[in-house]
């Protein structure tokens, strides 16, 4: 049975997300925040015993600044789920340095209608925001053969609330099918019907080679516009940020001022978009930084004492999402990044050495339930 408690939260929770992306009520944010925290509290006795151990309850904080974070890596050595017995859906990590070791996070019911609201209302806001309708293409892995893959998951979503009919994936169980999302973009540009690419940042590499061995060039209808997810530093070759952005205008006539990039990761409902689409034409400095929705907050932080820096300031990124009711609202990574005006950037990883307390957290949490097992 679905606790009482836990639902009064969560359609507050809902509710809040769905005023969209153009509200700001942080006295709203603090107190969906704290019985958030209070429910993980009550809920997942491991992180109840972590926070014990900082003298952190919900009854002695006041903001969710306060709330114990927990770091990704941890999702790797322990289960932290609120309600393991309803999971619904769970979401792998991928073990990019270590493909034995990867994390997982669950969902139940009330915290998958979450995320499905984040990805809805955020993409409406940051990548539709002109209210387009498109046909929506995909360079990632289908449904049905990578179920665990959470950017999977959200572009299905995007697809599904966005696309209109011919939006389909093109990495199926024989790799990307390059040829047939070649074709597709032909269809669209003959049938003068903007295209939405998505994908990860380095499947569009992977088609600009493709495009270029062929000497095939688009010329996209107006309103067409690309998603890459993630980065391209540390794949097989390295592509820098403005050259990957005169690719999108020379394969596809994309302009830059079209294409978003977006941030997400497992441990983490939410997704993190540019804000560029969403200024354009505001009259305001259109410098693409990542857009904070309303329902989340980041925090930059000194990767040795883990405190807030100055804003401006690169230290790791923190998140609080509110739609992370169902494991940790409060995640801690071991990316560089600052705040800037109108949001966030992120400019790296931090080295193995930068976040020691990474690996003092694991430890720490892998003893403590080996000792609640035994008692």
């Amino acid at each position: 049975m679905f606790p009482p408690d836990v639902k009064a939260v969560d359609e507050d929770i809902l509710s809040f997300i769905e005023r969209g992306v153009d509200h700001r009520d942080d006295e709203g944010f603090n107190r969906l925040a704290i019985r958030s925290f209070a429910l993980q509290y009550k809920y997942i006795p491991l992180y109840r015993r972590y926070c014990q151990r900082r003298g952190v309850t919900p009854g002695n904080i006041a903001s969710w600044k306060d709330v114990p974070p927990v770091f990704t890596d941890v999702f790797k050595a322990v289960r932290l789920t609120l309600l393991p017995s309803l999971t619904v859906k769970t979401f792998m990590t991928s073990g990019t340095v270590n493909p034995d070791q990867k994390g997982r996070v669950d969902y139940d019911m009330g915290g998958l209608a979450l995320m499905k609201a984040t990805i809805s209302h955020a993409a409406s806001g940051l990548l539709f925001p002109d209210r387009i309708k498109s046909r929506l293409f995909v360079i990632a892995p289908s449904p049905d053969i990578a179920p665990n893959m959470v950017m999977v998951f959200g572009m299905n979503r995007l697809k599904d609330s966005f696309g209109l009919q011919g939006s389909r994936f093109f990495i199926g169980k024989n790799g990307f099918d390059a040829d047939a999302l070649a074709d597709a973009l032909r269809s669209s540009e003959e049938d003068n019907i903007p295209a939405t690419i998505c994908g990860g940042s380095f499947g569009f590499i992977n088609f600009f080679d493709f495009l270029r061995a062929n000497r095939l060039k688009f010329r996209l209808p107006k309103g067409s516009r690309c998603l890459d997810a993630g980065g391209i530093k540390g794949k097989s070759r390295d592509v820098v940020r403005e050259e990957f952005l005169d690719y999108c205008g020379e394969f596809l006539g994309v302009s830059r001022e079209f294409c978003v990039n977006l941030i997400g990761m497992t441990e983490t409902a939410s997704q993190y978009y540019d804000n560029n689409l969403k200024n354009r034409g505001l009259g305001v400095d259109n410098l693409p930084a990542k857009f904070i929705p309303p329902w989340t907050r980041v925090l930059v932080v000194n990767p040795d004492t883990l405190e807030p820096l100055p804003i401006g300031e690169t230290g790791l990124l923190r998140y609080f999402d509110l739609a992370n009711r169902g494991h940790i609202c409060a995640i801690q990574t071991d990316d560089l990044g600052r705040i800037i005006d109108g949001g966030f950037e992120v400019s790296g990883r931090a080295g193995e050495r930068d976040v020691r307390g990474c690996s003092l957290t694991i430890e720490e949490m892998s003893r403590m339930t080996g000792i609640m097992e035994g008692i």
